[in-house]
This record gives structure tokens, sequence and C-alpha cells, in this order.
């Protein structure tokens, strides 16, 4: 029977899993708490045994000196290597999944994470095999995958994917062999997101260096790749001010099924400035655009520099009136004289109130035209179009009085 008077005078046996302790019972309590604190930890790899050194203990109760030591035994596994425990770290995060809204389900994902990135580079090993493998998990929604946000995602608390999150462990470990793990998984993605975003990456740890063999990708992934990621592809092409892409995106813009390529036609209008207006107006008598409506993005086009180019009046004359154009798009091409081609509206430039001067001449005129005082959705469209450029125009001079 345990004495409370005697706080460290009899032994004590402590079996646990694969361990013995001969303990003095004036350390039971202390052990006791060592092991649900979990500073004893314990493993169901194989044990090594291990024989310590005699461990003393030390009690003087008032007017009395005494010691005594105890005995411990007790079987450690080996030290795990670096290695493992990042496998391990990987083996477990390729397992989670996260719940959209649910804190409690990003944080253990965080978590494990952490604790990768804390192993700097030697966890490169292991997470480059896994990249290798080509697993993945998807944290968050990627929305309309554009360029500026994949950069806010960067930056987020929650990764875009596991693979994005790794990217982020390697680039964080610094390094050559980061660089060079990065720039392997530059050139094997077949996955335009990853392209913009070891592009940033590799942008920031060695500036200029990457430039090639990302767009090498980007023009792989766009001839062979996916469709969804065009948009982003061709916005690092535009990024990294590439027009290498020029001639075949010309001969993309106009698809087998008779639609226009979106994204092909934004790329273009980026890369080639004024003069994709010219190719709009020729591709806008192309044969092949037969299909009601599908003429629109060409309009577009003309839209966006009506007031800056006088060309193209000419073609957005000729959509406004055009039967093949559908009563909405039509409306919309009309209305959105007030934003389309203009910089800021909110603050417009100097630049900008002269291309909304010239677009409040534009409606004015067509105001006056019978053909669209006849009709009703052109007389309407054009109407709403002036007042919202004669606002703008107010504001600005209201903002900016004469002196």
């Amino acid at each position: 029977m345990l004495r409370s008077s005697s706080f460290c005078e009899i032994p004590f046996n402590i079996h646990t899993m694969n361990r013995t302790i001969l303990i003095s019972s004036g350390a039971v309590v202390l052990a006791t708490l060592a092991f649900v604190a979990g500073r004893l930890s314990i493993t169901d790899a194989p044990p090594a045994a291990e024989k310590t050194t005699a461990a003393r203990i030390q009690s003087t109760p008032p007017g009395q000196s005494s010691e005594s030591t105890g005995e411990i035994t007790k079987t450690l596994r080996p030290a795990t290597a670096p290695g493992e425990n990042a496998q391990a770290l990987l083996n477990q995060l390729a397992s989670l999944s996260v719940t959209e809204g649910s804190a409690r389900s990003v944080r253990p994902v965080l978590v494990l994470l952490e604790q990768l990135s804390r192993m700097g580079t030697k966890a490169l090993p292991a997470v480059r095999q896994f990249l290798a493998s080509g697993k993945d998990v998807t944290y968050a929604a990627p929305g309309g995958k554009r360029l500026r946000e994949v950069k806010s995602f960067m930056n987020a608390v929650v990764p875009l994917s596991l693979r994005t999150a790794l990217f982020d462990v390697i680039a964080q470990s610094g390094g050559k062999d980061s660089e060079t793990i990065l720039a392997e998984n530059l050139d094997l993605t077949r996955r335009g997101i990853e392209v913009a975003y070891l592009s940033e990456l590799l942008e920031q740890m060695a500036p200029g260096n990457y430039r090639n063999a990302t767009v090498s990708t980007a023009t792989k992934l766009l001839a062979n790749g996916d469709a969804a990621d065009r948009s982003i592809l061709f916005e690092v092409m535009k990024s990294l001010g590439d027009t290498s892409y020029v001639a075949t995106a010309q001969r993309q813009v106009i698809q087998p099924d008779g639609q226009v390529d979106r994204e092909a036609l934004r790329y273009l209008q980026q890369a080639m400035g004024p003069q994709s207006l010219d190719l709009a107006a020729r591709m806008y008598q192309d044969p092949r655009l037969v299909e009601p409506g599908s003429k629109e993005p060409l309009a577009r086009v003309a839209l966006s520099c009506v007031g800056a180019n006088p060309q193209a009046v000419g073609l957005f004359h000729t959509a406004v009136l055009d039967p093949s154009l559908l009563p909405d798009q039509k409306r919309n091409l009309v209305e959105d004289l007030n934003q389309d081609g203009i910089s800021n509206r909110k603050a417009p430039t100097r630049e900008d109130l002269q291309i909304i001067a010239k677009r409040y001449e534009l409606t004015q005129a067509y105001l006056q035209q019978d053909y669209v005082q006849n009709d009703n959705l052109l007389n309407a469209a054009f109407h709403e179009a002036n007042k919202d450029l004669r606002k703008m125009l107010e504001k600005a001079t209201a903002a900016n009085p004469a002196p």
C-alpha cells in the first residue's frame, strides 16, 4: 500500500505498450502525467531495446535527507528518417478533403502543410515523388480561372489544391533543388492553372529565367490541352508579352462548329492591339459564321475601339444593323458604349473622357436617324447609352470645373 509519507521509498512497476518501467513510487505520478500529456510517445513499430543510466530522484523531507535510485528500462523505435516523416504527412494530406465553408475541415490540412513546410529541404524528395504521381485534392473552387484570381489564391488561407500547396512548400524551402523541382513540374503539368501558378513562383525565385519554358508549356497545352484552361493560358502568354502564338490563334478564332473562340480572340486583341480591329472586320465577313449570333464577339472588338479608332465605327454600324445578330446582342452592343473600352468608369482618365465625348456625339447622331427612330429596340438602346454617357460627362465636369 502506497503511503503518502513515503513518496520516494517504494518501488513501483509500470507496464505500457512496448515499455516496462521500473521506477520508484515518487515518480509514478510524474510519469503518468507525462504519458497523458503525450511526452512519452508510443509507436506500433517493432521496438529496439535500450537501457538507460540509472535515474536519480531526490526528495528531502523536513529534517531528513533521503535519496533513492531506480533503474528505467524502456524500448524505443529507431529514429525515423526525414523522408519517411514527409511521406507520412503526404499520405495524410492525400486522404483529407475540404468542405467549402467548413473551417473545421480546413484546419487539419493547414496543420499538416505547416509541419511539412517546417521540414524544409528534407521534405523535397518525398514531395517530388508525390507530385510525379499526378495525385491531387481540390480545396478551393478556381472560379473563372482568371490570372488575377490565381494570384489571389497564392495569398489565400485555403490553398487551391494539394498540388499548388506543395508548390508553395517547395518554394518556401528555397535553394536550387526547389527551383529545379518547380521547373520540372512546369514542363510536365497538363493544367493551365498550374502553369500560371508555377510561372509566378519561378518568376519570384529566378526573374526572367523561365519565361521561355512557360511559353513552351502554355503553347503545348493550347494546342492539345483542356479547353477549359484556354482563358488562363492566353492570359499567361499576354502577361509575358508573348506574341508567338498569334498566327496559330488567328486560325483558331473561327472554330469548326461555326462559332468564335472568344478566348483566342481576346488574346489577339491584347497581343495585336489596334491591328485586331482589321482582323475582326475581315472575319466578320467569313462565310463559316452562319449561325445566328455567332458574329457578336467580333462586333464587340469594334465596340471596344469606338471613339478611339475611326475604323471601329464602320464595323459597329454594320453589326448594329445586322439581322443575324440576336435582339439582346444588339441591345447590349449599343448600351455597353458606356463601359467597353473605357479604362476607369468611376474616375475616367483624360483619354477616357475623350472617348466618352465622341461616343456621346455618336449616340446623338444615331438618335436622329429614321431607321433608329423606327426600331423600338435600337431607339431605346441608344437613348439609354446617350443618357449614361451624358451623366458621365456631367460628373467629370463637376469634379473638375473649368477655371
